[in-house]
């Protein structure tokens, strides 16, 4: 009984300056943590993320908007004249088609490898093209090009970064 009582507790409680709530982090990139830090007229304006300290304007959470989405009750016959063709957009196919492949490519590179041959990421490693690293926060990637002598582009399942390296 007191656990259900939490539970409903936490979702009335009334949002206000200082309070956490869960938002879309530009920096982070992931649906985080955030403190509210401005709000006007009942509605949170800015936010701070508790994980990168980074402030910005509050965005709803992604996956909330998802679920939201696949939970709306739907008027019958809805959605069928999308159903016949997977994307109507050209842009959208070659856009998706460019990311299988990305996947595709990272996965040849980084998938089966013993773990002995991935360095743990550190800003001060020297690193050079082709070598495997694995990041606390974005996982296993391999060094794509080395842009300056401070500089490594990294392609990660979710994408390519820019990180740093040789760092004293």
């Amino acid at each position: 009984m007191l656990s259900s009582r939490r539970k409903s507790d936490m979702t009335t409680k009334p949002t206000k300056p200082g309070t956490e709530v869960d938002s879309w982090c530009t920096k982070c990139r992931m649906d985080l943590l955030h403190r509210i830090i401005a709000m006007h007229n009942g509605k949170i304006i800015r936010v701070e993320c508790r994980t990168c300290g980074g402030h910005h304007n509050y965005r709803a959470p992604k996956s909330a908007a998802r679920s939201a989405n696949s939970s709306a009750p739907r008027a019958p016959g809805a959605g069928k004249a999308r159903s016949s063709s997977p994307s109507t957009s050209p842009r959208r196919n070659a856009a998706a088609e460019a990311e299988r492949q990305r996947e595709e490519v990272w996965g040849k590179a980084v998938l089966g490898q013993p773990v002995t041959s991935f360095k743990s990421y550190r800003a001060t490693l020297d690193l050079h093209a082709r070598e495997l690293i694995r990041h606390g926060k974005f996982g296993d990637g391999y060094i794509v090009r080395v842009v300056d002598r401070q500089k490594v582009e990294v392609m990660f399942k979710d994408g390519p970064r820019m990180l740093a390296q040789a760092l004293e």
